[in-house]
């Protein structure tokens, strides 16, 4: 029997790693998750991209501009 995956839309991503501000990557507060009001502030505090957690050993690199479009543009 396969193991069951979190989908998505159920819980948040969490957030490792954030980009930006030095143009370096640097450790994000620990517990922070990605939700479209954690993205408008971080975007607005300089930093463009996210290391986030996707799976217990898989990680993603993405966006928080595009990562915020698609969410709002989202139904």
């Amino acid at each position: 029997m396969s193991r069951r995956r979190t989908h998505p839309d159920v819980r948040s991503a969490r957030i490792l790693e954030l980009y930006g501000k030095d143009l370096r990557w640097i450790d994000a507060d620990q517990g922070l998750r990605l939700d479209p009001d954690t993205a408008a502030r971080l975007h607005d505090e300089g930093f463009t991209m996210a290391t986030v957690r996707i799976g217990l050993w898989r990680t993603k690199r993405v966006s928080l501009i595009r990562w915020a479009q698609r969410e709002s543009a989202a139904p």
